[in-house]
């Protein structure tokens, strides 16, 4: 007698990286180092603790601000190469860049008070080119009242830190995340 099969995967609640600085027009460096990665500035390092061997990282961003102009984030993923003196040092590969964009309608824009303070969820989000592997959710509809957040996925195989850098003209950003 046949057995049903049962296709199961994790489903796990989001985290948040809290709201981070947006510097406006540039970004924090990201280049190899001696100097383990952190959560500085516009910059949120995503804890290690969160899987055994996390691959697929599911992202929502959000804006303090309905209206501020060029919002946008990257992922960086870091490897580590350990020298002969047993001194580690932490390479970055870009994951991910990301523009976001608001819903064209006013009074439309999605929004939620996470931990007591309204964020603004963005309707679009464009991936740009010659990135690897990342997925974008882009509601079909964007001109409609209560359109859904977009959101990516993002392949980060073989990375041991990843962070989240933040660029905006104003204000504050954050982002759920969930490794899948």
């Amino acid at each position: 007698m046949p057995t049903d099969i049962v296709i199961a995967t994790d489903k796990p609640s989001y985290n948040t990286s809290g709201l981070v600085t947006a510097s406006s027009g540039t970004y924090d460096v990201a280049v190899p180092t001696a100097t383990l990665p952190s959560t500085t500035g516009q910059t949120f390092l995503i804890p290690t603790n969160l899987g055994d061997k996390p691959s697929l990282l599911r992202l929502t961003p959000f804006h303090s601000a309905n209206n501020a102009t060029t919002p946008a984030f990257r992922v960086i993923g870091w490897g580590t190469y350990t020298q002969t003196s047993g001194t580690p040092l932490y390479v970055p590969t870009l994951l991910a860049d990301v523009t976001c964009a608001y819903n064209a309608t006013g009074g439309s824009i999605p929004s939620l008070s996470v931990n007591g303070v309204t964020q603004y969820f963005f309707h679009a989000v464009t991936v740009s080119a010659g990135v690897p592997t990342v997925n974008s959710y882009s509601p079909g509809t964007t001109a409609a009242a209560g359109t859904p957040p977009a959101g990516v996925v993002i392949d980060t195989i073989g990375m041991q830190y990843v962070t989240i850098q933040f660029e905006s003209s104003t204000g504050t950003m954050g982002c759920f995340y969930a490794f899948i």
